[in-house]
């Protein structure tokens, strides 16, 4: 059972920016920028071939066209979500030391009452990096990574926040969006525009972080101030390139776990996850997607772990 964590409410400042999952297109949609919203660093040559023994490492090859069909969420009659443009009063995630190793903690609910997750793993104020499975109800491969990194053992100096799904209503219903019908990967709050309507598969909902899953994700970022975020996604097996520190990270995990870096495209992408993940620790941060196969075998998620630990590593 998770521990529900009674703590003060606050209100968070619009001052972040989104990231784009770039998992589908819509003919409606025109991207101005990569996935992610980063200038495009160059794409890394000789990166490892998938083991074609692993159900998850041979679909969604690398010669797709970024680009796939995504069918839209039934919204409810009565969506449970604010309007104006500040997001609304957030809970506080727990602290590093109110976290048992090991333990869930309730970050909130979802729209249908569903609890939101953290379990924390490792050295208490070490490294933080945050992990969440799944963000689209209808991509949830990176659960089985998430499990993965819940028994593994986490080497000294790094912290792990790891959140199996922040959209469990869309995942116990098959699909992209939130019981709302709120695409949650276009609802974070810098950068946030107005997209779609219900029923539309990028819909933004009413407001910048109406969603209470986008809610609990911006009180645990916010408090754990993580020096890397990741996001998993599908089905397009590839990581976007970008430059720099963060553009360095992303070729050493795809290196890593046999993914290509490749520019995904398709999407409007405001209102994204990691962009706004890259601006919540002191420092900036890294925050990217990793879009998998459209399945993943036990052998690719302890390879992904495995990755998980290694970059995080090499970040302390």
């Amino acid at each position: 059972m998770a521990v529900r964590m009674e703590v003060p409410r606050r209100r968070l400042a619009l001052v972040t920016v989104a990231l784009a999952l770039g998992a589908c297109s819509d003919d409606e949609a025109t991207p101005t920028t990569t996935d992610d919203g980063t200038e495009p660093g160059p794409a890394a040559s000789g990166t490892i071939a998938p083991d074609a023994s692993d159900p998850g490492a041979t679909s969604g090859s690398p010669g797709t066209s970024g680009t796939a069909s995504a069918p839209p969420a039934t919204p409810r009659d009565s969506p449970a979500t604010t309007t104006g443009t500040d997001p609304p009063p957030l809970t506080d995630a727990p602290t590093t030391t109110a976290a048992p190793d090991g333990e869930a903690i309730e970050l909130g609910r979802s729209v249908d009452g569903r609890p939101i997750t953290v379990i924390r793993r490792g050295t208490p104020g070490g490294t933080a990096i945050v992990a969440v499975g799944a963000i689209h109800g209808d991509e949830d491969a990176g659960v089985a990574i998430i499990d993965e990194l819940r028994r593994v053992p986490v080497p000294d100096g790094i912290e792990l926040w790891l959140v199996p799904s922040m959209n469990p209503d869309g995942q116990a219903a098959d699909v992209r969006q939130n019981v709302n019908g709120v695409d949650l990967n276009r609802n974070f709050p810098e950068n946030w525009s107005p997209l779609g309507e219900p029923g539309v598969w990028q819909y933004a909902g009413p407001s910048a972080a109406s969603e209470p899953e986008t809610q609990a994700m911006l009180a645990l970022s916010e408090r754990v101030q993580p020096q890397l975020t990741l996001w998993y996604h599908q089905d397009l097996f590839r990581i976007n390139p970008a430059t720099g520190l963060d553009g360095e990270i992303r070729r050493r995990y795809a290196s890593l776990t046999g993914l290509p870096i490749v520019e995904v495209t398709g999407g409007v992408y405001t209102g994204t996850a990691s962009q706004w993940s890259r601006t919540i620790a002191a420092d900036g941060g890294i925050g990217f997607t990793i879009e998998l196969g459209s399945s993943l075998g036990q052998r690719g998620a302890r390879r992904h772990a495995a990755a998980v630990l290694t970059v995080a590593g090499e970040l302390t």
